[in-house]
């Protein structure tokens, strides 16, 4: 299964193993920053579907920073150890389930939509402890922590997919409104 993983993540990671971390003895299929991305995305799917943070200005600023965190350390325009590529995979996984959750509001409803002081307390811890957790359970972890981290891979992988494609079919749905709309 793990050769599975390992030929099906190459199409999308370099998987170096020197920057490929193996609790328990098996290296992961992914490298450190893949690790960081895909297990960061799941937990921002989860948290996404536990609360659908508004997508305020201030929301889009941060998630887009995450995103350009990545240009610097995904070029490697900064040195860098294992801890900080995932940390900046996982700020990028975060970064990308926001600007992919499949619809933002209308305008009208960007101006008053608001995120609560609790929920964003909550989705900053959850982002602190992925931060903190990831990097530790691989780093000290044995097999069970390399079968959580490769879960966690796993399900941010899908859910980035599912993300993907449901955007592509509500723009293709939208586009096809419009053409034949105007065909009308």
């Amino acid at each position: 299964m793990l050769d599975l993983l390992r030929h099906v993540f190459g199409w999308v990671c370099g998987q170096n193993p020197a920057h490929t971390w193996s609790p328990g003895g098996e290296l992961l299929p992914v490298c450190q920053r893949c690790t960081g991305v895909y297990a960061g995305a799941f937990v921002a799917v989860l948290l996404h579907l536990a609360w659908r943070p508004a997508p305020t200005p201030r929301w889009l600023w941060l998630n887009g920073a995450f995103l350009l965190f990545m240009l610097p350390f995904g070029l490697y325009w900064i040195p860098q150890n294992a801890d900080l590529r995932c940390a900046s995979g996982t700020l990028f996984g975060f970064g990308l389930v926001a600007f992919l959750w499949l619809t933002l509001p209308r305008k009208n409803e960007m101006a008053s939509a608001r995120n609560s002081r609790p929920q964003l307390a909550a989705f900053a811890a959850s982002l602190i402890v992925a931060l903190v957790l990831i990097p530790l359970l691989a780093e000290n972890g044995n097999a069970i922590a390399a079968a959580i981290l490769i879960f966690a891979c796993v399900a941010g992988a899908v859910g980035l997919a599912v993300l993907l494609y449901a955007n592509l079919f509500f723009f293709l749905r939208w586009l096809a409104g419009k053409i034949f709309a105007g065909a009308a």
